[in-house]
C-alpha cells in the first residue's frame, strides 16, 4: 500500500494514500470558537467550506505543532457518517492538520509479524503496526478517524451558510 508518514507525539503513523484526496500547505481558517478540542474550524477549498481538524489532538491529545512542513491532508470520510442528501458529497471532506507529511512510501501492514491493532471504543482509527528500518509505524484508518461524531454533520456546507458577524 502507498502511504504518507506523519509524526504525532514522537510516534510514526502512516496515512493510506487511497484515502487522501490532496495534500495542501497550511491555509487560513475560520476558527470554530466552540466545539470539540480537535475541531479547529473551517477552511475554503475552492468555494467549499471544509472542516479542519487537529490530527495531534485526535491521536495524542496535544495540539499539532505548526512548523514549515505542516500540511493539511484533505480526505473523504466514510459516507455513512453523513446525511446522504448532502450535495456532491462536499460535506464528507475533512482536512487533517499534520505537523509534517513525508512520502509516499510503500508498506505492507499485513506482513508477517505485524500487529493487527487494538479494537476498542473510541479508537476505530488505530490500525495495524509494523516495524520497518526506521522503527515502528502504525496505520491510521483516516476514513474512520471521526467515526460516530455528529459534529461534522452540523457544520455549514457553503460560505453562504456561514453566519456573518
Amino acid at each position: 500500500m502507498q502511504v504518507l508518514f506523519t509524526t504525532v507525539g514522537g510516534r510514526r503513523f502512516a496515512l493510506d494514500c487511497a484515502e487522501i484526496l490532496e495534500v495542501l500547505p497550511v491555509v487560513a481558517h475560520r476558527p470554530a470558537g466552540t466545539g470539540p478540542k480537535w475541531l479547529l474550524g473551517l477552511f475554503n477549498l475552492r468555494g467549499t467550506l471544509v472542516p479542519l481538524v487537529d490530527l495531534g489532538v485526535i491521536v495524542d491529545g496535544t495540539p499539532t505543532t505548526m512548523r514549515l512542513g505542516a500540511r493539511i491532508v484533505v480526505m473523504r470520510l466514510d459516507a455513512e457518517l453523513f446525511d446522504a442528501t448532502l450535495p456532491d458529497g462536499a460535506a464528507n471532506r475533512v482536512g487533517l492538520l499534520a505537523s509534517e507529511i513525508i512520502g509516499p512510501f510503500t508498506r505492507d501492514f499485513s506482513q508477517p509479524g505485524a500487529h493487527p491493532g487494538f479494537a476498542f471504543a473510541g479508537a476505530p482509527h488505530l490500525g495495524p503496526t509494523i516495524a520497518d528500518d526506521d522503527g515502528l509505524v502504525q496505520l491510521l484508518r483516516c476514513r474512520r478517524i471521526l467515526e460516530g461524531d455528529s459534529t461534522l454533520r452540523e457544520l455549514p456546507r457553503s460560505a453562504a451558510d456561514w453566519p456573518q458577524p
